[in-house]
C-alpha cells in the first residue's frame, strides 16, 4: 500500500496502464465495494441491469453487435473466445499468426484444439514478428479449408497494425464459416481518433478482445470482448463466458472500464490528439539528440512492408539501438534509476507508450535523462562503428 501511495507517482511512466485523468471515478473505493449479492444492480453473467446497459453502450461505441466486460484482461478473454470455438467444434482447427499471445496457445492446448501457424516474417532490427498479409492468410486457408478461425494480434506490442479490412474480406470470401479473430489488446483506443489505424470491429473482424487498461483508459485487468453475430454463436460465447468469469468480479474494475469507454466516446479524439502530439514531440526530440536510432515508423520501411502493415499506433514509440554498444535492457534499467519507466525493452530495442496521464514535463525530462552524461545511458559515448545496424531480413518463421 505504501509503495502505491508514495512511490508510483514519482516516476514518468511511459507504460501501461494509460489512465484517462478526467474520466468519472469512484469516490470512496473501500466504502463502495459491493458483491453480486446486491442483485438489484443486475448481474454480470446474465447481462442484466446496469451491466446490460454498459455492454450495449460499449458495443455501439466500438462498432460491435455484442460486447461483454472482462476483469481478467485480454488473457482471460482469449480463453473465453477459444472456449467458444471448442464448444462449437471440439476438434476445431485454428490458424494462428506467430505474433499471438501465449494465452492463445495455452487455451488451445487446454481445450484440445488443433492449430497451424501462419508463416509471418521477423524483423530483427525491431525484434518484431510482423502481422500476416492477406496472401499469408489465404495460403494457410487454402491448405486448411476446414479451419474454424484465423487469429492474430493487431496492433502488435511494438505498434504495427495488420490490414484487417483486407484480411476479413478475403477470409469471408474464401470460407462460408471461418471467423477472423483479432487480439486487439493494444487497440482499445483505435476507433476514437481518425489518424489511428482502423479498429478490428470497424474493419470487419468477427471477434476481437481488448485490454481497456492498456491504451483505452481503464484500470489494470479491465477488458472487453466484442463480436459480430453473423458468424459468431452468441449463445456459445455466453456459455464460455459463464464457465470462465469469476463469480466475484470487482465492480470497481468494471466501472472503470465502463467510464473509460464513455470518456473515449465523448472526448476520445481530443484526449488521443494530445497523446499523439506528445508522441511526435518525444520522437522528434529523441532523434534530434540521438540521431542514429532506428525508427520503426520510418515511412520507407513501412512502405516496404505495405502488404502486411496497415498502419502504426501513433501513441507508441519503438526505436532500435543496433548502432549503439548497449542493450535495451541497459537503457531501461538506467532510466528507472532516474525516474523513467518504459513499457518494453529488448536486446536492441525499447518501446515507450504515451499514456494519457503523462504531464507536460515528461518529454523534456525523459529526453534529457536519456542523453545527459551517465555511465549507463551514455548514448553518444557508446556509439561504436564496430556495432553496425542489423539489416532488415524477411526470414519466414512460420515453418
Amino acid at each position: 500500500m505504501r509503495v502505491l501511495n508514495e512511490h508510483v507517482t514519482r516516476y514518468h511512466r511511459w507504460c501501461t496502464p494509460s489512465i484517462l485523468p478526467d474520466q468519472e471515478r469512484v469516490d470512496d473505493f473501500y466504502a463502495s465495494d459491493v458483491s453480486i449479492s446486491a442483485g438489484f444492480f443486475g448481474t454480470l453473467v446474465d447481462h442484466t441491469g446496469i451491466f446490460a446497459e454498459a455492454e450495449a453502450f460499449a458495443a455501439a461505441a466500438q462498432g460491435a453487435d455484442r460486447t461483454m466486460f472482462s476483469v481478467h484482461g485480454s488473457s482471460g478473454s482469449n480463453w473465453i473466445v477459444l472456449r467458444t470455438l471448442a464448444l462449437e467444434r471440439s476438434d476445431a482447427l485454428v490458424l494462428v499468426a506467430r505474433n499471438i499471445h501465449h494465452s492463445v496457445i495455452n487455451a488451445i492446448k487446454a481445450f484440445g484444439l488443433d492449430f497451424r501457424f501462419i508463416p509471418t516474417p521477423y524483423e530483427p532490427r525491431f525484434e518484431a514478428v510482423l502481422p500476416p498479409s492477406v496472401d499469408d492468410v489465404l495460403d494457410a486457408l487454402t491448405r486448411y479449408p476446414e479451419a474454424l478461425a484465423v487469429l492474430y494480434t493487431s496492433p502488435t506490442y511494438e505498434g504495427l497494425a495488420a490490414n484487417t479490412r483486407a484480411i476479413a474480406r478475403a477470409v469471408h470470401a474464401a470460407s462460408d464459416h471461418a471467423m477472423v479473430i483479432v487480439d486487439e489488446a493494444w487497440g482499445g483506443h483505435l476507433r476514437f481518433h481518425p489518424e489511428l489505424p482502423e479498429s478490428a470491429m470497424g474493419a470487419g473482424a468477427d471477434i476481437c478482445v481488448q485490454s481497456t487498461h492498456k491504451l483505452a483508459g481503464g484500470l489494470q485487468q479491465t477488458g472487453l470482448i466484442h463480436w459480430k453475430t453473423a458468424r459468431v454463436d452468441s449463445e456459445l460465447m455466453e456459455e464460455a463466458y459463464r464457465e470462465y468469469v469469476t463469480t466475484s468480479p470487482s465492480y470497481h474494475l468494471l466501472a472503470s472500464a465502463d467510464a473509460a469507454v464513455r470518456t473515449l466516446a465523448a472526448r476520445g479524439e481530443d484526449e488521443l490528439g494530445r497523446a499523439i502530439e506528445r508522441t511526435v514531440e518525444l520522437k522528434d526530440a529523441l532523434h534530434a539528440r540521438i540521431p542514429d536510432l532506428d525508427r520503426m515508423d520510418d515511412p520507407a520501411w513501412i512502405a516496404g512492408h505495405g502488404d502486411r502493415i496497415g498502419g502504426c499506433d501513433l501513441v507508441k514509440t519503438t526505436v532500435g539501438l543496433s548502432r549503439y554498444a548497449l542493450s535495451g535492457y541497459d537503457v531501461a534499467k538506467a532510466l528507472v534509476a532516474r525516474g523513467i519507466v518504459i513499457e518494453k525493452a529488448g536486446l536492441h530495442t525499447i518501446t515507450l507508450i504515451t499514456t494519457f496521464q503523462l504531464g507536460p514535463d515528461a518529454v523534456p525530462e525523459t529526453v534529457t535523462r536519456c542523453t545527459t552524461s551517465s555511465p549507463a545511458i551514455a548514448f553518444r559515448a557508446t556509439r561504436a562503428s564496430r556495432c553496425p545496424p542489423i539489416r532488415s531480413a524477411r526470414s519466414t518463421t512460420g515453418r
